[in-house]
């Protein structure tokens, strides 16, 4: 009876754990973290896609250069103009912005090869001294992939068409929450077991033994 428990719980930590890294890699490398209401446009973290008389991707970085480029030409063209003349500046964009999405695509592509290795060695029954776990990383990864990715979105530049969440962010979404919850239960399979205090010292957050409950 507790042995068939512990398998259950083994084999649904590993899913979960591949689940949420498919789904950040998923994510990730997803173009649609924001997209217009027919689709045609999207942005993604490592580049937006525009439409004008044709569509084109450029990166993040790229799209600010721009924005900043409009803007010394349009105060240059205001600067030999009357005010009557003038045209509107368009809105400068945070600069930190590509940086954000540059940090939510490493750390989520961190956490999820964090998740990756715990869970192929919970699946082989490898239990390693480390110096730094596999779930340790996939938390790291996930926490700061959480902050950041809602930051990019948070701040998304306003000279871009009005977008809503996309099925890429919801996909990010998914594979934190699922990544969290299989993290916790996976590193109790690959943690090293203390011959005296027995299987309640291979958890970080488990002072004593479930699988021992009646």
């Amino acid at each position: 009876m507790i042995a068939a428990r512990k398998q259950r719980k083994k084999a649904l930590a590993i899913v979960l754990a591949f689940a949420a890294a498919a789904a950040l890699i998923a994510a990730s490398l997803g173009d649609r973290w924001l997209t217009t209401q027919d689709g045609s446009q999207g942005l993604g973290l490592l580049d937006v896609e525009l439409c004008a008389s044709s569509c084109k991707k450029i990166s993040n970085g790229e799209f600010v250069e721009m924005v900043d480029k409009e803007i010394e030409e349009t105060k240059a063209f205001n600067r030999a103009r009357p005010p009557n003349q003038q045209i509107e500046l368009p809105r400068p964009v945070w600069h930190g912005w590509p940086t954000m999405a540059l940090i939510a695509f490493g750390a989520a592509l961190l956490g999820a090869a964090g998740l990756l290795i715990g869970g192929l060695l919970a699946l082989g029954g490898k239990r390693l001294v480390l110096p730094i776990m596999p779930t340790t990383v996939a938390v790291l990864g996930l926490l700061v992939a959480l902050v950041t990715g809602c930051i990019f979105v948070a701040t998304k530049p306003i000279e871009l068409p009005s977008m809503m969440v996309g099925w890429t962010f919801m996909t990010f979404g998914g594979g934190i929450v699922v990544g969290l919850a299989a993290v916790f239960p996976l590193n109790r399979l690959i943690r090293p077991i203390d011959e005296e205090l027995g299987e309640g010292s291979a958890t970080m957050s488990w002072g004593a033994s479930r699988d021992d409950e009646p």
